[in-house]
């Protein structure tokens, strides 16, 4: 009884796992005393990255000959609670966030802001970056003749069930918000809050509704205060769930998979660093110092890459945005909503154009421009409908293969599917900076953004 109780429900029956996790306390203690010093944020963020990885390396080394070992599987165990009892309250924020922004921004619009200008400029960014995300992808698995010497697997996960063009459109309208709720359709809850908002304004104008609508402002005002507030709160123990997360993701994956598809990996990571530099560009174009926005960005990007969730680092994104940059409420909030599902440059540019090129190399299809060129179409339009939350890259995948022809060779990405949450970091970091980069873009264009703010 007292073995069960301690394997099965504690998941502690084990001296190493109690020092594990005395090891990880440990760890949080010092990040707790570092935040009373006033060490800064960013610094303390990659402190827990780097701490993460190095405990999740050395643990995963122990290990390597002692397959089996009950320790190891409790480890995993505690790493993956703490990060997702991080996760859990960052996502517990996202919907009312985005519905009371959203009303609030169109609520608050300027005369002189057009909301079709908005939406234009908007859409236009984040697809451009992804259309080049997607040539970058294209260029690097074809440099290297990604999946040239791919053999099948047998008995792998399957990726998930295709979806036409018409049926994701059709799946963006809120028909059921509840639904789209829970789904966490944010195209559909942006769509739904947007008439929401407008509704709002256009009673606003009359007369007996005057009273009512000053309520539901204060209302709306009052509301968006407290979602900030909450999520000051949560992101102040970002750095805690990073070290988990980080130490997970090598338990969970371990070398041998790391090493099986090593070139795909380094392809991925060489294509996030080069988006990286394509958003530093698109911003010197715009006259905005690349630099300024790496250092204030910096912190948005590591939990990105750790959280594997565009969705779950919404609200520290346009917190940033809008705080740090000099990105109006108007653009933060509603650019970087939509850049959660639409344009990912990662999930539904990089990534599926390189799992096409790889498919092509494996079944010996000839790789032309009108080839490649297809690819780049087919990633953009299959942005339109991706959600931004882990493993939603597959998807993407799914709609590329099936766009250019590859449907029955969906087998072939098993290889990928295996090591994905160790790619889906990039990919996520991409996805976020292409967001934020198109966000201060569409700002700098309309004349909503502070450059004091952003320079300062």
């Amino acid at each position: 009884m007292n073995k069960d109780f301690f394997q099965h429900f504690l998941m502690l029956s084990q001296f190493e796992s109690i020092v594990i996790l005395v090891i990880l306390f440990a760890i949080f203690y010092v990040l707790k005393k570092m935040g009373d010093f006033k060490v800064g944020f960013s610094f303390r963020m990659l402190f827990a990255l780097v701490v993460g990885l190095v405990f999740g390396f050395v643990l995963q080394y122990i290990a390597i000959n002692n397959i089996g070992v009950l320790w190891y599987d409790e480890a995993k165990h505690w790493f993956g609670f703490f990060s997702s009892v991080f996760v859990a309250f960052i996502k517990m924020l996202v919907i009312p966030l985005i519905s009371v922004c959203i009303v609030k921004v169109i609520i608050e619009i300027d005369k002189n802001i057009k909301i079709s200008s908005l939406l234009g400029v908007g859409l236009f960014w984040i697809l451009f970056s992804t259309a080049i995300a997607a040539i970058l992808g294209v260029i690097l698995a074809y440099s290297f003749n990604l999946g040239e010497s791919f053999a099948i697997q047998e008995g792998t996960r399957q990726i998930r069930e295709i979806q036409t063009f018409s049926s994701i459109i059709l799946g963006l309208i809120p028909s059921n918000i509840i639904q789209a709720t829970n789904k966490e359709n944010v195209i559909a809850i942006v769509i739904f809050a947007f008439f929401v908002g407008i509704c709002a304004k256009r009673i606003s104008k009359k007369e007996e509704y005057e009273g009512a609508f000053k309520s539901f402002e204060g209302f709306v005002f009052s509301f968006y205060g407290l979602m900030m507030s909450m999520t000051a709160l949560v992101i102040k123990f970002m750095p805690y769930a990073v070290v988990c997360m980080m130490a997970n993701v090598l338990l969970r994956n371990g070398f041998e998979a790391i090493r099986t598809a090593g070139l795909f990996i380094i392809l991925t990571y060489v294509a996030m660093f080069i988006m990286f530099g394509v958003h530093f560009l698109l911003l010197a174009s715009q006259g905005l110092n690349p630099m300024k926005y790496m250092k204030k960005a910096f912190p948005v990007w590591l939990f990105a890459f750790s959280s594997r969730s565009s969705l779950g680092t919404l609200p520290m994104t346009i917190s940033t945005l809008q705080n740090k940059l000099g990105v109006s409420s108007a653009v933060a909030n509603f650019v970087a909503s939509i850049g959660t599902t639409t344009g990912l440059n990662g999930c539904a540019g990089y990534f599926p154009a390189m799992a096409a090129v790889f498919v092509a190399f494996a079944t010996h299809t000839p790789i032309d421009f009108t080839f490649a060129l297809m690819i780049v179409l087919v990633a953009v339009i299959g942005s339109l409908g991706i959600a931004g939350v882990p493993g939603s890259a597959t998807m993407a995948a799914s709609i590329m293969l099936a766009g250019i022809g590859f449907g029955d060779n969906f087998v072939m990405l098993s290889l990928i599917l295996a090591i994905d949450p160790i790619i889906d970091m990039a990919r996520t970091a991409s996805n976020v900076s292409g967001a934020m980069t198109s966000a201060l873009c569409t700002a700098k264009n309309l004349k909503l953004l502070d450059k004091k703010a952003y320079n300062s």
